[in-house]
């Protein structure tokens, strides 16, 4: 079953970038995000692709959080001053015990784009350790938002 919740996600997300969706509608707010199952983000990035909605991240994006980079379209996602984003290998949960997931790290780097891959191998890779991507280097590879954030809907699981 797990295995076919994987396969009905990916062929999704690959199917939702061949779909036009209109011009952004409103604006949602991703901040302060530590991640979580990636199927769930793979489900939710994939509806706000196809949604038309604009992505603003601010503050920590981390682990799970990150595929926004390659799921969402450049053009439907941006920056603030304050967000960071932070990856590592993937891994599950039960308890307090925490196993290595080397399918989800895999979809991971299926997911990210060239230039994070690249950041990502120049900083040691994916592994237990989390990495930062922020700030001036973060700018470099992705151009800020143009405007400031005001009221935006909070993006929810």
């Amino acid at each position: 079953m797990q295995t076919t919740k994987w396969a009905l996600l990916i062929a999704l997300v690959f199917a939702g970038f061949s779909c036009n969706a209109d011009r952004a509608k409103s604006e949602v707010l991703i901040k302060n995000d530590g991640g979580g199952d990636i199927p769930q983000y793979i489900a939710k990035y994939l509806n706000l692709q196809l949604s038309g909605e604009q992505v603003v991240i601010d503050g920590d994006c981390l682990s799970a959080c990150t595929l926004a980079l390659g799921l969402l379209a450049q053009d439907r996602r941006c920056f603030t001053n304050k967000a960071r984003l932070g990856f590592h290998a993937a891994y599950t949960e039960s308890g307090a015990l925490r196993t290595r997931n080397p399918f989800g790290t895999d979809v991971f780097w299926l997911v990210y784009p060239p230039e994070i891959r690249r950041w990502i191998s120049r900083h040691g890779g994916l592994t237990s350790r989390m990495i930062y991507l922020e700030g001036k280097e973060l700018a470099a590879m992705y151009p800020p938002c143009r405007r400031p954030i005001r009221s935006l809907k909070k993006l929810r699981d």
